[in-house]
């Protein structure tokens, strides 16, 4: 198993779409332990840079939320090497990361019948601005993809640093949804709530004319409508959720994202992955208790 940021794709889920001027990335759905992992790894590194994280053992950025099966994370490679990523939460019973800051604001939305997916852990790692660009614009183009045609999310939300708001504004009509404040989960950085209807950019793929969408925003560089229905039957089949064992170390070897999730949650979790948990419950008690020492997936799989 490579542990580097390189990842290879293998198998029938492992369909991926080439992009750039001779076709240097491919982006595809991060669907097993190496791929999820490398995309972990990529955000805590970019965010360690950036002074958002704080050092851990796992060297990974991940949440609760990114265990829950209905979470889609995407990366983009350049020669076998990760680049880019973000990750995708669908609204559900134990809600959206922003609930912490913007319960508020998410449950206005909530309340009108919409169906919000927030953005997190995104990060480009390649520093030519052109590039970069590419990169984002392409992750953008497939979350909304399977955001809107996939899951049926109705609207993005996305917390940024204030700096960055004006990008997010002018380039894919994002408008301001919650205030600034201090986010505890980067450092106490500054953020505030961006939300994007989902209808802007399905108008723009499905009525080219209007150009006021495409030409002054990077909906011009989206997929058109017949690309995308060529696209989507491929990208739902790459869309596998976490398995039993990757949730043993994500959620319990590597991190600990189990212990320090609360009742709801570890019953919530309990249902997606019960035999896994049963398996390593020490009492008839419950969950609350099961053990830290796991299997080492990484070590187990590495000769692989």
């Amino acid at each position: 198993m490579k542990t580097d940021g390189t990842i290879g794709l293998a198998g029938p889920a492992a369909w991926s779409h080439s992009f750039g001027e001779n076709d240097e990335f491919r982006i595809a759905a991060a669907n097993d332990f190496e791929s999820r992992r490398a995309a972990y790894e990529l955000v805590y590194r970019l965010y360690r840079e950036k002074g958002y994280a704080e050092a851990n053992e796992s060297r990974m950025w991940l949440s609760l939320y990114n265990l829950l099966p209905d979470t889609v994370t995407l990366t983009v490679l350049r020669d076998e090497e990760i680049v880019g990523t973000l990750t995708v939460v669908f609204d559900g019973p134990l809600g959206l990361p922003a609930d912490t800051l913007y319960g508020r604001e998410l449950d206005i939305l909530r309340g009108s019948g919409r169906r919000p997916a927030e953005i997190i852990s995104l990060g480009v790692a390649d520093e030519d601005r052109r590039t970069s660009r590419d990169v984002l614009v392409k992750l953008f183009n497939y979350v909304y993809l399977v955001s809107w045609h996939l899951r049926g999310a109705t609207d993005f939300m996305i917390t940024v640093n204030p700096h960055h708001a004006a990008y997010y504004h002018k380039t894919l009509l994002f408008e301001n949804w919650g205030p600034e404040r201090c986010y505890g989960r980067v450092g106490g950085a500054p953020a505030v709530l961006l939300r994007l209807n989902l209808e802007i950019p399905d108008r723009a793929v499905a009525e080219p004319d209007v150009k006021e969408l495409r030409e002054r925003t990077h909906y011009r560089f989206f997929h058109s409508h017949e690309e995308e229905k060529n696209l989507l039957p491929r990208l739902e089949k790459t869309m596998e959720p976490m398995s039993e064992e990757e949730f043993c170390f994500f959620a319990m070897g590597e991190t600990d994202i189990w212990n320090r999730a609360s009742m709801e949650e570890k019953v919530y979790l309990s249902g997606h992955y019960f035999t896994a948990l049963m398996g390593l419950e020490g009492d008839r008690g419950g969950f609350a208790n099961a053990p830290a020492a796991v299997p080492r997936f990484a070590e187990t799989a590495a000769v692989a």
